[in-house]
This record gives structure tokens, sequence and C-alpha cells, in this order.
């Protein structure tokens, strides 16, 4: 029994690797949830379950090393403990829910960057992986402000008056992200101020740094991967027959 289920982990990691359009599809369910079922429990059941098969799959999208695989798979454990507490009728019981649910998402966007980087061709695959991290780091500060929503000292998140749902955040957070900024909605809390700089700025340093450079290069050789003709020159260089030549 034990053989028979490695053989299929083995087979699902290589079904999976580098298949961030999978990815991509989990993310926008997740989005559409965050959206749609923005009011009671269930909502929030939904996202925590989303948000751990994305971490989930993400890891293994991105082949990462077995060590770091368990360490996040752990990182996931916490979100039933999560769930728990946000069971017990508490504003900060709800907002360390929120918390967690952000500082394990977040570790998502790492584990692609990581991969991406070792990528020796800018193939689709890459593109995806770039539109995945680029989603992720909005709905990580989404949950951070759906945290702070719930802290006393943190809150309110938002200047405007009126009861906020999950779905006015997550529309916060994107807008902040791609700095439309429609002025319906701006951070009053010292602390919503600081996510939304620090969440602007990630964001365009992004797109004008990593996304843009992925698509200029698309197709072509990675920079950071030798070519071809340069890896057999390195071999010969090291091989006997090259050290003793000239």
């Amino acid at each position: 029994m034990a053989v028979r289920f490695s053989e299929l982990h083995t087979r699902w990691l290589e079904w999976t690797a580098d298949r961030y359009g999978l990815l991509l599809g989990l993310i926008c369910v997740t989005y559409a949830s965050m959206i749609l079922l923005d009011v009671g429990k269930l909502g929030d059941l939904t996202s925590s379950v989303l948000v751990a098969i994305i971490v989930l799959v993400a890891i293994d999208v991105s082949k990462v090393p077995r060590k770091i695989r368990i360490i996040v798979r752990l990182l996931v454990l916490l979100l039933p403990l999560a769930i728990v507490v946000y069971a017990i009728d508490n504003s900060i019981f709800r907002g360390a829910f929120y918390f967690v649910m952000a500082l394990v998402l977040a570790t998502t966007p790492v584990v692609i960057l990581i991969r991406i980087i070792g990528h020796e061709r800018i193939n689709l695959a890459t593109l995806l992986a770039a539109v995945d991290v680029y989603l992720l780091v909005g709905m990580v500060f989404a949950l951070f402000y759906m945290g702070c929503s719930h802290v006393t000292s943190l809150s309110p998140v938002l200047a405007q008056a009126g009861v906020k749902q999950r779905s006015d955040y997550v529309y916060f957070s994107y807008i902040v992200l791609t700095t439309v900024g429609f002025g319906d909605y701006s951070p009053l809390s010292k602390m919503a101020r600081t996510l939304v700089v620090t969440e602007a700025l990630v964001g365009q340093i992004f797109l004008v740094t990593a996304v843009a450079r992925i698509v200029s290069l698309y197709g072509r050789q990675s920079p950071s991967q030798p070519l071809p003709q340069e890896r057999g020159d390195e071999a010969l260089d090291h091989s006997p027959h090259g050290s003793d030549q000239g």
C-alpha cells in the first residue's frame, strides 16, 4: 500500500511540474469564492480550504526540495487550528485566523519565484508563474486587511463608514496592487496605510522588473543560464585534453 502511494505521488509530481496554468485556475476559483461567499463562516471555511489547496499544489508544481515541502506542509497544518480558533466568538481570534491564512499563503509566491529563476528557457510556464505570483500578492494582502479589521488597535482599515465585507477588502487590495485608485476606498489606520504602501511598491516593482523582463525574454535562453556553446567550451576547458591545448 505504501509503495502504491509512493508511485502515485511520484506520478503526481511528474504531471504537475511547471503546470502553472493549473495553479492559476485554483487562484481564480479562490478569488471568486472570496467575492461571492463574502458573508458568514461558510465563506471563511471555503477560503481556508482553497488556500491550503493552492499552497500544497504550488509546492508540487514548483518542484521544491523535499525538506522545504515538508516545512510548508507543516505550516498548512496551522489552517485547521486557525479554523478552530475562528469558531470562538472573539474579534482577536477572528483576526488571527486571517493572519495565519495570509502567512501560510505568503509562502507560495516565494517558492514560485525560486522555481522560475531556475528556468533555463523563458516559456509559457514562466509567464503563467509570474501571473500567479502577482495575483497571489493581492490575495495575501487582502487577508492581512481582513485580519486588521478584526483587531481594535489596527482598525478601522478603511476610512469609509459602514460595515465592510470580505469582498470589499479583496477589491481594495487589487485596486491598491494595480494602483488604479478609484478613490471609493482609502486606508485609515497606520497599519492599513503601511500595508497599502508596501503592497503598491511590491506590485509596481514586480511589474516593472520581473514581469517586464520575463516578457522581453520570452522564448529565449535565461540570462542566468549559460548557452549550450558556452557549456561546451567550459567543459572543454576543464577536460584533460583541453588544458593541454596551446
